[in-house]
């Protein structure tokens, strides 16, 4: 399963370390999750299947390779054999030492300009620079039409999980009972995850990303290794339903994380006597939810592990509902999810929120 492939106007992307993360977590056993940085020639193999089976000869490709500090040798034959057919290439965020490696630094082309690219040690996530090219093409000058692009794949991506999730709306049977207000849509996210999978999967990889960027670079909090300090010790994943429970699995094999189910934790509150003996004494917790609406059941679990001795980080999602400002959402109370559903978005994703209450009129801006 080929799980980065997005399609742009001008050109198809990869994410090559996402791809390794699924080949060595998934296909080998070497289990290190998103903190294995090494390119194998197994993920190649893939990858260039897909593209020949997929993608039309002459196509323009980008290979993001961000968070790829090493590769295996010889590795460098699959991108020759992917130009040979007739395949335009280019490389993004890679480290002078990659292209010398891949024997690419003979390539003369003026858009080849270095930068500074920042990685992050597995241990400590103490930042660390190397020089590098944003944008590396593989061909000359003059030999090639591939116009050179402002790369923007955040924007690509929010594009494409938007027009997947439109494809499972549906129209809700009742009121969002447990914070009392309507809802005009209603996501089956059960049926989205059980068939986009590929896109699932690869939400989920940006999600773990996310979540280390927010917490173990903001924290500190260790993932990497086991703290005796209970409060320095990595956190544990809460999840409550069936689909945040499917996403915490994924997560955790990602970040070398422990989860915690609280099967008695749905959208009416209830609370069970067992629940005190999961919850772990000063020990970190972060909740993992599916679709995030207006944070009813977040803040039920979050009162629970408070109440029974634990400290919440923060909560994560696939999918959030924007219904403030940013300015006006504390950060704790933020969630960190993937996809936002926001004034941006929400009318042509058919998503409203409302109350019986008569609207006050939104003052001119």
């Amino acid at each position: 399963m080929i799980i980065s492939r997005l399609t742009a106007e001008n050109f198809n992307y990869y994410n090559l370390h996402s791809e390794e993360v699924v080949t060595s977590n998934f296909i080998e056993d070497i289990n290190q999750g998103v903190f294995y940085d090494r390119l194998q020639s197994i993920t190649l193999e893939r990858l260039q299947i897909d593209i020949e089976e997929n993608i039309p000869k002459n196509s323009n490709i980008a290979f993001d390779f961000k968070h790829i500090e090493g590769v295996q040798p010889n590795i460098n034959t699959y991108f020759s054999a992917l130009k040979k057919i007739g395949f335009q290439i280019v490389l993004l965020n890679i480290t002078e030492e990659l292209i010398l490696s891949l024997g690419f630094d003979s390539i003369a082309n003026r858009n080849n300009v270095s930068s500074i690219l920042t990685f992050y040690d597995k241990g400590t996530l103490q930042p660390r620079t190397k020089n590098g090219f944003s944008t590396y093409y593989l061909f000359e000058d003059a030999t090639n039409s591939f116009v050179p692009e402002n790369f923007k794949i955040d924007e690509i991506f929010n594009l494409k999980f938007k027009q997947a999730l439109s494809k499972y709306r549906e129209n809700p049977t009742a009121p969002h009972t447990s914070s009392f207000v309507y809802l005009d849509t209603y996501f089956n996210l059960k049926k989205f995850i059980s068939v986009e999978k590929s896109l699932c999967m690869f939400s989920i990889y940006k999600l773990a990303l996310k979540i280390l960027k927010e917490w173990r670079e903001n924290g500190p909090i260790p993932f990497y290794k086991e703290g005796e300090n209970k409060e320095l010790a990595p956190p544990i994943l809460v999840c409550q339903s069936l689909n945040s429970a499917y996403l915490a699995s994924i997560l955790s094999n990602l970040l070398k994380l422990d989860i915690l189910i609280l099967d008695k934790i749905g959208p009416i509150n209830r609370i069970y006597s067992s629940l005190n003996k999961s919850i772990i004494e000063n020990r970190n917790y972060i909740v993992v939810s599916d679709l995030v609406c207006l944070g009813t059941e977040v803040k039920i679990v979050k009162n629970i592990i408070e109440f029974l001795g634990g400290r919440y980080l923060g909560n994560v999602a696939l999918i959030k509902t924007e219904t403030l400002q940013k300015k006006d959402i504390k950060k704790k109370e933020a969630t960190v999810a993937v996809f936002s559903i926001d004034r941006t978005n929400n009318v042509e994703l058919g998503y409203f929120i409302t109350t019986d209450l008569i609207a006050k009129k939104e003052s001119n801006e």
